[in-house]
């Protein structure tokens, strides 16, 4: 019985100063992997960096066209004279009808290229005359825009005359005379912006019309489109906003953002945030390799490295050829790169050309990988769903190719 007792205590020392060979890779690999976060996170810094210097190309030729504009509602403001000092009333704006047709164009500043448009705008409306009999009193019809950089052209002004007359403000001082119950004016001019347009509804009843060549607009603002129809050559949007739907916002807006349809460096930086698990799983396919092939031939630390590396430049050729190129092609090229390097390494360093069937498998495990990643990215509202399901069947997949694996024993 003491001898009994003196084996167990024999092998529980042997148990507790040897690691397992099986554990002991384990670990190795987990550490080239957490020491691959180092350069993943210079090449966030690099995507930073090209961010920025998008940015500050697409501010130059904002501020060189115009910003995002924002067309206020007219008013029309009438000045009653006092014995101490003048007073202002404002009419209320009655009908407004606006209709603006879009021209949408790229400007490029270096390799990029920024949406910019030019926008013909005609509105119309009534002020409601509360004021009754009206006699020789001046009054200045305002109309102002968010950046007066963008006109083109005087604005165009029919208020108190017979035709449309040019100024060079976005406001017209005249006198009035009259004892009618409503004021009608019509506004027509050329606008330049970039970005974003938006309308503010100020009337009682406000129906805005905004039509143009942009394939892919946004409806913005506080009111979605009462119609809407996006086309292969255009989109058109219209909306009715009474007084009381935008008396509860403050400040209301309806309108269109030309949005890019892909930011390569929005979804190159979603891809990036996938490295990590990329790259575990692909050492997670060499690591079974090693513990259940037949053909006993180790994986040097080094060689998880190199592999790793490779991967790794996956993201530079993606940011790099998404600068000048659509980000499906250069998906596509970079992947095909990175699958090949790491194919042809794997078929003559790792298995010493001795295993042709691993190289086959490594090389499609990434493929589908490659394919995975790129679904999750263009199906960003079911990235989730398909991520938990593909990743349910890998980790069922990893349960069913070590079932025969003895974690306690050396030999396989």
């Amino acid at each position: 019985m003491a001898e009994n007792e003196n084996l167990k205590g024999n092998i529980a020392t042997q148990s507790s100063g040897k690691i397992n060979s099986k554990i002991k890779k384990f670990y190795i690999v987990l550490g080239m992997l957490l020491l691959l976060l180092i350069p993943i996170m210079f090449i966030y810094g690099l995507l930073h960096d090209r961010q920025n210097y998008q940015n500050e190309a697409l501010t130059k030729v904002r501020q060189a066209w115009a910003g995002a504009q924002i067309i206020e509602a007219p008013s029309l403001n009438v000045k009653i004279p006092g014995k101490k000092e003048d007073e202002y009333k404002q009419l209320l704006l009655n009908n407004y009808d606006i209709e603006i047709l879009v021209n949408t164009e790229y400007r490029k500043k270096g390799m990029f290229k920024v949406p910019v448009y030019t926008a013909d705008v005609y509105m119309k409306g009534d002020f409601k005359n509360t004021l009754g009999n009206i006699k020789n009193l001046e009054t200045m019809l305002s109309f102002p825009v968010s950046d007066s950089k963008g006109f083109i052209t005087p604005p165009q002004v029919k208020f108190l005359s017979k035709d449309f007359q040019y100024i060079n403000y976005t406001s017209e001082t005249k006198r009035l005379t009259t004892n009618n119950s409503i004021i009608p004016f019509e506004i027509k001019y050329q606008l330049r912006g970039s970005e974003t347009l938006r309308v503010i509804p100020g009337g009682e009843n406000n129906k805005i019309e905004i039509e143009g060549n942009w394939q892919n607009p946004e409806f913005t603002g506080d009111f979605l489109p009462k119609e809407k129809e996006v086309r292969n050559d255009g989109f058109e949007g219209e909306w009715e906003i009474p007084a009381i739907a935008a008396s509860s916002i403050n400040n209301p807006q309806a309108g269109v953002s030309f949005i890019t349809p892909v930011d390569n460096y929005r979804m190159a930086s979603r891809a990036l945030k996938y490295s990590v698990l990329f790259l575990a799983l692909t050492f997670l396919s060499f690591y079974i390799f090693e513990i259940t092939s037949d053909k006993k031939k180790p994986i040097h630390q080094l060689q998880y490295l190199m592999m790793g590396a490779a991967m790794l430049i996956f993201y530079l050729l993606l940011i790099s050829c998404s600068e000048v190129i659509a980000f499906w092609a250069a998906y596509t090229i970079a992947a095909v790169m990175t699958i090949s390097i790491i194919s042809l390494y794997t078929y003559n360093v790792i298995t010493a050309k001795q295993d042709k069937k691993f190289t086959l498998i490594i090389s499609g495990i990434m493929l589908l990988l490659y394919i995975f990643f790129y679904v999750l990215l263009a199906l960003q509202d079911l990235s989730l769903l398909i991520g938990s399901l593909v990743l349910f069947i890998i980790i069922s997949v990893i349960m069913y190719s070590t079932r025969n694996v003895d974690w306690f024993n050396d030999n396989d």
